[in-house]
């Protein structure tokens, strides 16, 4: 029994659920959380009309002459906001997704995240499998491997 943890991108939570569904997962959990990687929490003009919008507070990092600053909930189109201008938000919002497998399904369920993750930017998201030691249905008191089934 494993533990798959995923940091993904908060836009691409329907692809996700739509590839897990397809390999058959049952059981998920998506939370909503923020963090930082190798892209420190800064953003282009251009991924931030794809739908960054969620409680953000938002500073420019460096101002480009004649052109407007697009403020929180602001979307791009419209500003003369050019789309290689960068925007420092500390923490990016993303959705963490918890699922519980088998040892067996574990690289199948990977791979569906992986596929339906994958822009080839930065941000796109990390996954981390982690050992379980048990499983406990609280309903039941099953435990092991027929607690998840």
């Amino acid at each position: 029994m494993k533990q798959i943890i995923a940091i993904i991108r908060d836009e691409r939570v329907e692809e996700t659920k739509t590839a897990l569904e397809e390999t058959g997962v049952r059981g998920v959990t998506f939370l909503y959380v923020t963090g930082r990687g190798q892209q420190k929490g800064t953003v282009s003009a251009r991924e931030l009309g794809i739908g960054l919008n969620r409680n953000l507070r938002m500073v420019t990092a460096g101002s480009g002459a004649g052109y407007e600053s697009a403020g929180p909930g602001e979307g791009i189109p419209g500003h003369l906001v050019p789309p290689e201008k960068e925007f420092a938000f500390g923490f990016l919002p993303k959705r963490m997704l918890v699922i519980i497998a088998y040892d067996e399904d574990v690289e199948s369920i990977v791979r569906a995240i992986v596929n339906a993750n994958q822009t080839g930017r930065h941000g796109d998201g990390r996954i981390f499998v982690c050992p379980m030691i048990s499983a406990i249905r609280v309903r039941t008191g099953e435990q092991g491997d027929t607690a998840l089934s």
